[in-house]
């Protein structure tokens, strides 16, 4: 039996490696959680062909695309697994998701023969093919402000009237869209737009397929367009956004069913999630496995979304156990003047700090304590003098200025988060840059089609005042120190 492959870190020394012996790199992109990943190993990547092929002609390295996101943002290519070849100094050559072991013997002959006869135009070819494929961001005449719009003209267009949700198959929750069609339908517009009221309500009656009605929680997606043939993966990242849709969907359409979701989800997560030792909440379930990482941005989304269930159901025992995530999991990575870590030994992502301010945003509205809004305001100050860009007008996703990358939906979400706090604090600069950042973003949106809809859900709250709905903020009284 061949011995497995021996997979390096994403560190210096698998580089300055690959380098050393003119070897190109075999990337593989995984999730803990994922069963095709873990299909993938045990058939692909246990073939012995595949093994002698990877041992003797490249460095291969492999990244958990959870703990290290900005990783997962510069290299999926679709999903996990992702399987790319990388030049030896981390250009992007060619690649796919999952593969077979066929599929990526032929890839691995192809690869290694054209590395071994031409690498120098390789390299120079791929540095080229990266840069031409780099979005263009950066001032623009202003925020479109036409954006909410266009994505309402998009849902309705590829809503599905039979099984609810867009398009065909698969089907997954489009929480970004389904929150804008809420706040497009709330009572405060002075006019009811009944075509966006039936996409909600079919679509989160529907999508309740997704709900495992055995274990609880809800799965990611669906392989079917009426939402059966569902996965067996169910995140925190996910339950946290669809906890956050049906508390909204509850609020604004006054919907007991809604409500009723809305429980199930905080229910499902305290007691599936949870870890009842350390607090916090694990990363995943895949069948009867979990994830146990602690991730401090997927734990402060879920932070802030207990924190809205625990208002809506008026209930301290849920508030309290998403105070007490906030003291074990997201302080200790804490470090002042240096922002939040991701997770041991990874630090300086955009990610942490604006989801963690976001919580702590959240925190200080339901407990009106100021040390939550006054670390929001110093993880937001942290990420502007260490994550912004001036020619861009937008954040970039590390402190690591080398290839940086601008990421789109976390920009649409930092420009809400800066709003808030420009709200609490007084300070209109916060406001300002927030709408830099949408003008930054504006000609992005579109390429995405309905993907866009964080952007104009960003600009129904920084440019139309429309927050989420319960989320009320008044300035607080405490100075800002704006160098």
């Amino acid at each position: 039996m061949s011995e497995p492959i021996r997979w390096l870190d994403w560190a210096a020394p698998a580089f300055e490696k690959a380098e050393a012996a003119n070897t190109p790199i075999l990337l593989s992109l995984v999730t803990a959680w994922s069963e095709e990943c873990r299909v993938m190993d045990c058939t692909t990547f246990s073939h012995p062909d595949v093994i002698a092929s990877v041992s003797s002609r490249f460095t291969a390295i492999r990244v958990d695309a959870d703990r290290r996101p900005d990783v997962n943002e510069r290299y999926n290519l679709g999903g996990w697994p992702t399987t790319a070849f990388l030049t030896s100094d981390g250009e992007l050559l060619s690649g796919g998701t999952y593969l077979s072991a066929d599929q990526l013997i032929t890839m691995l002959r192809e690869v290694a023969d054209a590395w071994r006869d031409r690498s120098d135009e390789i390299r120079s070819r791929a540095a080229d093919k990266r840069a031409a494929n780099v979005p263009v961001i950066g001032p623009h005449a202003g925020p479109d402000v036409s954006a909410p719009a266009y994505v309402r003209a998009l849902m309705v267009s590829g809503f599905d009237p039979v099984n609810g949700g867009f398009g065909v198959a698969p089907k997954l929750p489009h929480v970004p869209a389904l929150l804008l069609a809420l706040s497009l339908t709330s009572e405060e517009e002075g006019t009811a737009d009944a075509e966006l009221a039936t996409i909600v309500e079919v679509t989160l009656d529907r999508m309740s397929a997704l709900w495992d009605r055995g274990a609880g929680g809800f799965y990611r997606y669906a392989d079917a367009a009426d939402w059966s043939g569902p996965g067996i993966e169910k995140t925190l990242d996910d339950q946290a956004a669809l906890l956050h849709l049906y508390i909204e969907a509850a609020i604004r359409r006054g919907s007991e069913d809604f409500r009723s979701r809305a429980g199930e989800i905080a229910r499902w997560v305290r007691t599936s999630l949870a870890d009842g030792k350390e607090g916090g909440f694990f990363n995943a379930r895949s069948g009867d496995s979990v994830d146990r990482s602690l991730y401090v941005d997927r734990n402060a989304r879920m932070v802030g979304a207990l924190l809205r269930a625990a208002a809506l159901f008026e209930d301290p025992w849920l508030r309290d156990l998403a105070l007490q995530t906030f003291e074990t999991v997201v302080l200790p990575g804490y470090s002042p003047g240096g922002g939040v870590a991701h997770a041991p030994e990874v630090r300086g992502l955009l990610t942490d700090q604006i989801q963690v301010a976001d919580a702590a945003i959240w925190a200080h509205a339901v407990t009106e304590q100021l040390p939550y809004s006054m670390l929001a305001a110093e993880l937001v100050q942290f990420s502007i003098r260490t994550m912004w860009d001036d020619t861009a007008n937008a954040f970039r996703d590390r402190t690591n200025p080398v290839d940086p990358v601008h990421p789109f939906q976390l920009n649409c979400e930092a420009a809400c988060v800066l709003d808030r706090l420009a709200s609490l604090t007084g300070d209109a600069t916060l406001h300002d840059r927030a709408v830099a950042i949408l003008g930054a973003l504006a000609s992005e949106y579109r390429k995405r089609e309905l993907f866009g809809a964080p952007y104009a859900l960003a600009i129904r709250e920084v440019i139309g005042r429309r927050p989420p709905a319960s989320l009320a903020l008044t300035k607080v009284d405490w100075y800002l120190d704006r160098d």
